[in-house]
This record gives structure tokens, sequence and C-alpha cells, in this order.
């Protein structure tokens, strides 16, 4: 009776959701009401392509109010030049004085400053309405819609979610005990469940440093280098994640955990059967974090070795016990027929063969 278990490394596997690393919310710079959406859900769209458009009616009634007080200043800056033409003549002949010229001369400088500050209001209010146009800036799939037609929205406000293809990975949730496991992660391996048979090399991307507040996990990210082209978003995947090398833990019945009084520091041990199957040696152990009433995790245990699990406390060092069969009476390690012991990582599910009901042949214990 072996362990099986391979206690070098070891694995996690999270399911996640393919999501694009480039998913802008989309939305108008000016504020109105929309009058129709040009796109729906699961749409791709190209750069330049419209999304949504917004009433423009007030927009291009500000555009012709700024166009008509711009003709209007034109005209009075048109009149002060040539006011200002005949005063210049006029004071070279030293008909008028100084200061009425320079009067003159400041109300043409205002006047052609108002003009350039009508111009460039009357080139904002045309891009406000240009603006009132939802244009899509690059190539994309429209993954959400969040406003309908006939509804009012600010500036800024998002109207549709819209993904970017160009690069993919997988959304996933870390548990807060595999936080920094996944982190120092050796390989990561994504499989999608369109096509389990095909497995893609992943690369951590992005590990939040805060738990979300309600499901107290880390958001990560998983890059997809190079995808193939049968990867779609929205896609169910699952992202296994090989650990670094690492000790691992095994379940064991608290029975089968000690101490030695006479020792000071009075470290945890476990029996382990010699390889004749007939002696125990102890063996020092790390105590993990206890399972249940009657159980605890252990490190410091090898493959292929059995530990003892019951009448621990009375065994000395090389003592010869005997081997129980399930029924409790005495067999050979031939005729028992082994259990299993389940591993500390359960992310592995690995089996680990449990140890033998062992006794002693001390009269007390039989």
């Amino acid at each position: 009776m072996e362990i099986s278990a391979d206690s070098s490394s070891a694995s996690l596997e999270l399911a996640g959701e393919v999501r694009a690393r480039y998913e802008p919310k989309v939305g108008f710079r000016v504020g109105g009401k929309i009058l129709r959406r040009l796109v729906n859900v699961g749409e791709r769209v190209k750069a330049g392509t419209v999304i949504a458009e917004l009433d423009a009616t007030d927009y291009r009634l500000a555009v012709d109010s700024l166009a008509a007080q711009l003709k209007s200043a034109q005209a009075d800056l048109a009149f002060a030049e040539d006011d200002q033409q005949r005063y210049q003549e006029l004071r070279e002949q030293q008909l008028v004085s100084g200061a009425e010229f320079d009067r003159h001369e400041t109300l043409t400088r205002t006047l052609r400053e108002r003009v350039r500050n009508l111009r460039a209001q009357l080139e904002q209010a045309k891009n406000q309405v240009a603006y009132t146009r939802l244009v899509a800036d690059h190539e994309g799939t429209v993954v959400a819609v969040l406003a309908e037609a006939d509804q009012v929205v600010a500036a800024g406000q998002p109207v549709v979610l819209l993904a970017r293809p160009e690069e993919l990975e997988v959304q996933v949730d870390v548990p807060e005990d595999r936080h920094t496991a996944v982190a120092k992660a050796q390989a990561i391996d994504v499989a999608l469940w369109a096509r389990p048979e095909m497995h893609l090399k992943g690369r951590l991307r992005e590990l939040s440093a805060s738990a979300s507040p309600a499901s107290r996990t880390y958001a990560a990210r998983v890059s997809l280098p190079m995808p193939p082209e049968w990867v779609q978003l929205g896609m169910s995947a699952t992202v296994r994640v090989r650990e670094a090398a690492a000790p691992r833990g095994y379940t064991v019945p608290l029975s089968a955990v000690f101490q030695r009084h006479a020792e000071a520091n009075r470290e945890a041990r476990v029996w382990v059967v010699n390889p004749d199957g007939a002696t125990v040696t102890s063996r020092p152990i790390e105590l993990g974090p206890p399972v249940g009433e009657s159980e605890i995790i252990v490190y410091g245990l090898s493959p292929g070795q059995r530990i003892v699990t019951a009448g621990a406390s009375r065994l000395r060092e090389g003592e010869t016990i005997k081997v129980l069969d399930s029924s409790g009476f005495g067999a050979s390690p031939v005729e028992r027929q082994p259990t299993t012991m389940r591993s500390a990582q359960s992310a592995n599910t690995a089996t680990l063969p449990i140890a033998a009901q062992i006794a002693t042949q001390n009269p007390d214990l039989r």
C-alpha cells in the first residue's frame, strides 16, 4: 500500500469566461434624447459605424444663432476698419486729436477679437452637432446595450459596451487562499468548453490586490497570446494553474498524531511503518488546519509511507506491530484491503492510500 499522489507540484482549476482586454463603455460627448439605436448585442462594427443618434435640433439652432452673430460682428468690424482708415488720414492732417484716434483703434481691435471668438464658438457648436451621432472609433463587437431610444442621456453616459477583438483573455475569480499560489504560478493552461481537447497556453496579466466585497475573491485576467480563430467572446473556459513546487499536505486522523512529553519542543510526530512491515519509527511533521472534528492536515509525509492510526500514544521506537484488516482482526499487509485517504490539496483530487489501522502486540491493545 503506497502513496500514489505526486507531492512535488499542485494544480488549481478555475472557471472563467473569455473577455476582450479592452471593453470601453461608449457614450455621447453631449447630452440629449436618443432618437434611434442602430446596433444590437452581438453585432460586429467597423470604425466609422454609426451606433446611435441624438435629437440635434437644439444644437443646430445654436449653430444658426452663432452664425448670425458672427455675420453681424464681421459687418461691425468692416465698418470699424473703414472708419479707422478715415481717422488715420485725418490724424495725419492734424484734424483730430490723438485720443479720438486711439478710441477708434481700440474699438476696431475689440471687434476683431469678438469676430475671432464667435468663429471659435461656431466651430464648437458645429462639433456638438456632429457629436449627436455616436460613431465607433475602432472595430469591435457590441457586448451590451446600456441605453435605448427615447431615453435622455447625459454627456459621457455609457450607451453600449464595445469589445475590441485584437486581444482576448479569460477572466477568473481566485479564492483568498490561492492568491499567492496563482501569483507565483509556474504555468497556466486554458481549456475551452467548446473544444475541451484543445489546450491553450495562458499568461497571468492581471491579479487584483483587493478582494471583491461581495464574493471575497480576487479578479484575475489570463491573456491568450495568438488564440485560434474559433475562440469567441463569452466562451466558458477552465483555467488550470500549475503552482510552484511545494510540500503536499495530507489529511490524517487526529489519533495518528502524538507528542513526546519528554522533549522540550514537543514537536508533533506520527509513527511510520518501516519497510519490513513489522516495526515503526516516529517522524516529525508540521500541523496544518483541522478538517472537521477528527482529522487534520499534516506536512512532512512522503509517497510510499504507511502510518499508524491507532494506539500511537503507546508505541516506542522500533516496537513490533501487527497490521489489522478492515474488520479489526489480524491480517498480513498483502491480505489487507486498502481504503483511501483524501489529499489536503482538494484542487488536485489526488488519492492517497490510508495507513492501515495498526496495533501493537502489547496485550493492553488487543
